[in-house]
């Protein structure tokens, strides 16, 4: 693929990650992308929940995936919610992330 292409693939997620945050009224938003898998990763807040999406780039346009749950959640409620990113296929860093506890934490969690 060429340099060109691939910054104008680019540039099209990013936009799409400009447009997600902006239509939804997030706050503490934190982004990543990653241009050689071509997928990014939106996590902020908004009325007590937390909103991880994730935009993956395909030949025909951009896939997005959101997950939302409550912020403050007790322990079994966090556990069950790391279990099911971790089976949404996330990393364990970005399951940290995303709840803002730490990658330990969620190793840990991960082997109950």
């Amino acid at each position: 693929m060429s340099n060109d292409l691939m910054r104008k693939q680019s540039k099209n997620i990013l936009n799409a990650i400009n447009n997600f945050v902006s239509n939804t009224g997030l706050n503490d938003v934190k982004t990543t992308f990653d241009s050689k898998t071509g997928i990014a990763s939106v996590i902020g807040n908004k009325d007590g929940f937390q909103y991880t999406t994730t935009l993956t780039k395909h030949m025909n346009g951009v896939a997005q995936t959101t997950t939302q749950f409550a912020t403050n959640l007790g322990k079994e409620a966090l556990i069950s919610q790391i279990k099911a990113l971790r089976k949404q296929g996330y990393k364990q860093q970005q399951i940290a992330d995303m709840l803002k506890i730490s990658q330990a934490t969620v190793s840990k969690y991960l082997r109950k």
